[in-house]
């Protein structure tokens, strides 16, 4: 997609085609550390001109992964009953949802950046990818819904939620306005995007775990520092731990009087869970 290809919803409802299952191998052909919290994957996705993808800017796929060190990356099959599963009995692998950073559908290549921290299972592959290593993917989902009569666009996300903001300042027509809000570890985590948006974007350097506060996000005290929003229609997007987001919503909501219809709030992340 282009910056101008960014769809808006005619009728500003959320009903989008119904979800295709389908599974597929891809090699990963590249592997950069684009900051100190964040690597980016370029994969080629085997049989991915079947591909569908999503329309939402922040579509996401799962991306799975060995189960252990002598096990390879398996995917299920469609079956002769039409249902989808492991005839052969292979194991299940690992999987992890991850934002599809970008898509290229002439060359069957997909990008996904991926946050780096401690214990995560793609985190782990992530911080030691090599280029050949075999993964697998499925079909790809998504959440963000632009209205057609959006006048403006505010997106509050903590850094898991970057590669989302990424796309879809690049996606937005040129001149739309954008107002952005983003929490990450440290100003060295900073991201340069290619935009034609009247996009403004703050950046917040306070995210994961400090001894002065519990927990790894400041997003509430965030929204709770947005004391009034752009006069017209607009869309929110909030992304982030669902606890955090949750708040967020309800600040939006309740405290400035913005309508629900007009929010997503997305949880990408439990404190103190894995991201499954």
């Amino acid at each position: 997609m282009t910056a101008d290809t960014l769809v808006f919803d005619e009728h500003d409802d959320h009903d989008h085609a119904p979800y295709v299952e389908d599974y597929f191998l891809a090699k990963t052909i590249a592997v950069e550390r684009l900051t100190p919290s964040m690597i980016r994957t370029v994969l080629k996705v085997d049989g991915g001109e079947r591909l569908i993808a999503s329309g939402h800017p922040d579509e996401w796929v799962r991306l799975a992964l060995r189960p252990d060190a002598n096990t390879p990356v398996t995917i299920p099959v469609l079956m002769e009953n039409g249902k989808w599963g492991r005839p052969d009995g292979s194991q299940h692998c690992p999987s992890r949802p991850y934002t599809v950073r970008n898509w290229n559908p002439v060359t069957c290549e997909m990008v996904i950046d991926i946050v780096v921290h401690e214990g995560g299972v793609a985190a782990g592959w992530a911080i030691n990818a090599e280029v050949g290593d075999i993964v697998g993917i499925c079909n790809p989902e998504g959440r963000f819904w632009f209205p057609k009569t959006a006048q403006w666009l505010m997106m509050l996300t903590d850094i898991t939620g970057l590669p989302a903001v990424g796309r879809v300042l690049e996606e937005l027509p040129i001149g739309f306005p954008a107002i952005i809000h983003v929490e990450v570890p440290s100003d060295d985590d900073r991201q340069q995007f290619n935009t034609g948006a009247n996009a403004t974007i703050t950046w917040h350097a306070c995210h994961g775990l400090k001894p002065t506060r519990p927990g790894h996000t400041e997003l509430p005290r965030i929204a709770g520092n947005i004391h009034a929003l752009p006069d017209g229609p607009g869309y929110i997007y909030i992304a982030g731990e669902a606890k955090a987001v949750s708040v967020c919503r309800a600040h939006f909501r309740d405290v400035l009087g913005f309508d629900k219809k007009r929010i997503d709030a997305v949880g990408y992340w439990i404190e103190g869970q894995a991201r499954i």
